[in-house]
């Protein structure tokens, strides 16, 4: 896929990230360490500069040779960094892939994961072709249950020790959209 990439919806961009996104990354990171920790194992107090340019650098290198796309999301008007999407764990086999988000926290509660979310599942089944995504939830997440039943996903199971982050197996919801729930 190509790096210049952009998807818009009316209030967001959505764009692979770049070198200079280091310090936007960095800082939402930071400020929402105690909304985010509970659910992704990376954002830790001891995230730093180094954790942030590895980062961009693998989406980068993911992106460019379609093993997964890591988007960052941007105001539409103001530019400024608000969080990031993903489809992972892509399977040709299944054709369909994981989606996931975070949304820094003074931008949270504001509906754009849902937008988000439902921007990348349109480019993921009429761009990508895939017939089926899944959004995988901790059990206690529930911003993010509510994120996917907002974009019309469908609940259909627990799944016993579906996430593994820190050595460690969890219980996760799984939702999936398919092309005819949006």
């Amino acid at each position: 896929m190509k790096p210049d990439f952009e998807l818009t919806t009316s209030r967001l961009l959505f764009r692979p990230y770049k070198s200079a996104d280091l310090h936007a990354l960095f800082d939402a990171v930071k400020t929402s360490i105690p909304q985010l920790s509970p659910w992704l194992s990376w954002c830790t107090e001891s995230y730093d500069h180094d954790d942030a340019y590895a980062w961009i650098n693998a989406s980068r290198n993911n992106w460019q040779n379609d093993i997964s796309y890591e988007l960052a999301i941007f105001d539409r008007q103001s530019l400024q960094f608000i969080g990031a999407i993903s489809l992972n764990n892509l399977s040709e086999q299944l054709n369909c892939a994981e989606l996931g988000y975070w949304i820094k926290t003074d931008s949270q509660r504001q509906g754009f994961a849902t937008e988000a979310c439902k921007a990348i599942a349109k480019f993921a089944f009429s761009t990508l072709g895939l017939t089926r995504l899944e959004i995988v939830v901790h059990t206690g997440n529930l911003a993010s249950q509510r994120t996917a039943l907002a974009c019309r996903a469908q609940f259909e199971c627990t799944a016993r020790n579906k996430i593994y982050t820190s050595g460690c197996a969890y219980n996760g919801l799984v939702f999936s959209l398919i092309p005819s729930d949006l």
